[in-house]
């Protein structure tokens, strides 16, 4: 399903020394299960599961024409995957039917590459990673708006993940509120954002700050963080708009997936 890996490092398709031999852990994460004992019965109540960690296992092939250009290749490799020294790192990749995805990850186990006999040339690394966030995102961010004067407007979620925007309300604009109709879920404030000023929402980290980076959490009147689910999205705006300024929301997202 994967054609190629781009970054942090070019492997598969679009590579003359790094072949993608074999690729797990792409189709849905892990699961945790909400579960306690029922007293005096046999078995559990399961009131609940959701997705945790993704855990993916890759194997990839190094070759090279001659023994030097195969150890210094050795090394790119061990580089790029440095992921204790670099931290988080974008693993970003095609699939084969063309989509363009990325997910942030960790080293989950040490690098396995190791030095058989008599191969000088070729050999193969086994490497281990870790996502927190299980979904796949898409590599291009869309931007769209929605007016207060229109009232309302459709954000479409192109992927099958539901997925968490981040807003700009833009003023003049008093007592903005933002609806996603199809999830019955607002957010709505109790303030005015002035001609030339927005507010910043993560939905995700359910956070409101304004362009200077203070926190406007206080000034929250309806704590409705919602997400994006797959397909369009209905999103409804209230408030009364002033008659100067930009007096919009925009979306700012990547649409996700459950796994490929």
């Amino acid at each position: 399903m994967i054609a190629s890996i781009t970054a942090p490092l070019a492997m598969g398709q679009n590579s003359d020394y790094y072949t993608l031999r074999h690729a797990e852990g792409f189709g849905s994460a892990g699961v945790a299960v909400t579960k306690w004992n029922r007293p005096g019965f046999d078995g559990v109540k399961i009131p609940r599961a959701f997705w945790r960690e993704r855990i993916m296992r890759l194997i990839i092939g190094v070759r090279a024409p001659d023994s030097a250009t195969y150890e210094e290749k050795r090394r790119d490799f061990q580089e790029a995957f440095d992921l204790p020294h670099k931290g988080l790192t974008w693993l970003k990749f095609v699939t084969q039917g063309g989509l363009k995805l990325q997910t942030r990850v960790q080293l989950n186990a040490a690098i396995q590459a190791p030095l058989l006999a008599g191969h000088v040339t070729i050999g193969e690394f086994r490497i281990e990673l870790v996502a927190e966030d299980p979904i796949f995102y898409s590599q291009t961010e869309t931007e769209e708006d929605i007016t207060f004067a229109a009232g309302s407007g459709t954000i479409t979620n192109g992927g099958n993940a539901p997925i968490y925007p981040s807003l700009r309300v833009h003023g003049n604009v008093l007592n903005p509120s933002i609806k996603n109709s199809g999830l019955n879920r607002i957010l709505s404030l109790i303030t005015t954002i002035g001609a030339g000023s927005y507010y910043d929402v993560d939905m995700l980290n359910e956070t409101v700050e304004n362009e200077s980076g203070v926190s406007k959490y206080s000034e929250i009147n309806s704590d409705d963080f919602f997400w994006l689910a797959k397909g369009d999205n209905s999103i409804v705006l209230g408030g009364t708009p002033g008659g100067s300024g930009h007096k919009k929301v925009t979306f700012t997202f990547r649409n996700g997936y459950l796994g490929i």
